[in-house]
């Protein structure tokens, strides 16, 4: 063969061999860059500077702008500037500065006859809105003003107002009470949201709650599609039994106010890991170090009850005294259940599928340890509402459950045995 073939012949060869390997390299840096692209851009749009289509708004971090309790006491005035301009500033911080007001008694409108008194719950409602609407996604502002949100007196650990809102129902028709206990009162439910601040849906979920318990109040039904209570002798569904709702909307709110919503509140503690459950101090560090790998998202804390969060509920689980709680969360698209009686099998789209116990949770605290039986929501999507009519039907399969299983059921006497507390003032 002449050399100059020959040596074609070896440059095709040698080519030929580096020909995949070129490929497989340009693969892997297209892969890489791919990679670093996608890492850069899913944040900002999760997060974007400006409001998103689904009402959930991001922060952009300055450097100037103040942090901790000056940055809450900034929200706060700018949530009462928004919600009544003539408000003077003075007239802002006193009504902030943390004192208590009571839930709504048994009505669901504020205090006839008491122009201050409608004003303060006016006022209280649209600085709530004001500082948590921008935050929650599939709540309108007139959904939000709707529910009279109140400021409990309690506040977060950088100081935000922790609200609330009490509902009480008794349905116009004579109602069922509980089984072999007809003077015992409404059932007590208390409904909490937003323990973990990233979990946006699970405040708006308690919001229009509130909504819909409200309209019950009014004799207007949420949805006549299904009946709410057993069948009575002529086959109608009986009217919903006598419940007293507490609503706790948002229970961390610096996490749910943070430049990018986290699960922990400001401490950096998971309040679901914070509760007083037996053999807490052995237990919540070994589960945190050894099945958590000492994830900063799930610390329990030094010591239980460490934070404000978590001592409020505390206290409302031994004041209110609920025989039912109802905890909702996401992402995970499933019901939980801890305690006594039989648990819901659906609500909505949701089926039961228990997640476990875990050392300072509100289920293991509440349902073992205290016998209140504790359903957890878990909605599909931390930062998309379901539909209106997904909405309603949780609603609706949850107070079929109550009326079903707690009030007429095999399980009414154990709910019977426990003694309604006063109203909270």
């Amino acid at each position: 063969m002449p050399p100059v073939a020959r040596q074609r012949g070896e440059e095709a060869a040698v080519g030929g061999a580096l020909a995949p390997r070129l490929s497989r390299f340009l693969a892997l840096g297209l892969l890489a860059v791919g990679t670093v692209a996608g890492a850069l851009w899913l944040p900002a749009q999760l997060w974007p500077a400006s409001q998103a289509p689904n009402r959930v708004y991001g922060l952009v971090a300055d450097a100037s702008a103040p942090t901790g309790p000056a940055a809450v006491a900034a929200l706060q005035l700018r949530a009462h500037r928004r919600a009544d301009p003539t408000v003077a500033v003075a007239r802002a911080a006193t009504t902030t500065s943390g004192a208590s007001q009571a839930p709504l008694a048994p009505g669901t409108e504020p205090l006839q006859g008491d122009a201050a008194d409608a004003a303060d719950t006016a006022d209280t409602a649209g600085a709530a809105c004001a500082l948590l609407l921008p935050r929650l996604p599939g709540v309108s502002r007139e959904q939000c003003l709707a529910t009279q949100l109140r400021a409990s007196g309690a506040q977060s650990r950088q100081g935000a107002p922790l609200y609330w809102r009490d509902v009480i129902y008794h349905p116009a028709a004579p109602a069922r009470t509980v089984k072999n206990q007809p003077g015992l009162g409404p059932l007590r439910v208390l409904v909490v949201g937003a323990m973990h601040g990233d979990e946006l849906t699970a405040a708006s979920l308690a919001l229009r709650w509130i909504g819909m318990a409200s309209a019950e109040g009014t004799g207007v039904r949420p949805s006549p599609a299904l009946p709410d209570g057993p069948q009575g002798a002529e086959g109608v569904a009986a009217p919903p039994a006598p419940v007293h709702w507490r609503f706790i909307p948002v229970l961390n709110p610096d996490g749910l106010l943070a430049p990018r919503p986290t699960r922990v509140n400001a401490s950096g503690v998971d309040l679901n890991r914070n509760f007083p459950t037996p053999g807490w101090a052995e237990e919540a560090p070994v589960y945190w170090e050894k099945r958590t790998r000492k994830d900063p998202r799930r610390w329990p804390g030094h010591t239980p009850l460490s934070e404000p969060e978590s001592r409020f509920l505390h206290q409302q689980m031994d004041q209110f005294q609920p025989q039912l709680v109802v905890s909702i969360h996401a992402p995970y698209g499933v019901l939980d259940f801890d305690g006594p009686h039989d648990p819901p099998a659906r609500l909505g789209r949701l089926r039961m599928d228990k997640l476990g116990v875990f050392p300072g949770s509100l289920g293991h605290y509440g349902g073992l340890h205290r016998g209140v039986p504790v359903v957890t929501i878990e909605l599909e999507h931390a930062l998309s509402m379901p539909p209106d009519a997904e909405v309603r039907a949780m609603w609706r399969d949850l107070r079929h459950w109550m009326n079903t299983r707690l009030l007429h059921g095999a399980d009414a006497d154990a709910v019977a045995g426990v003694k309604p507390p006063g109203l909270q003032r």
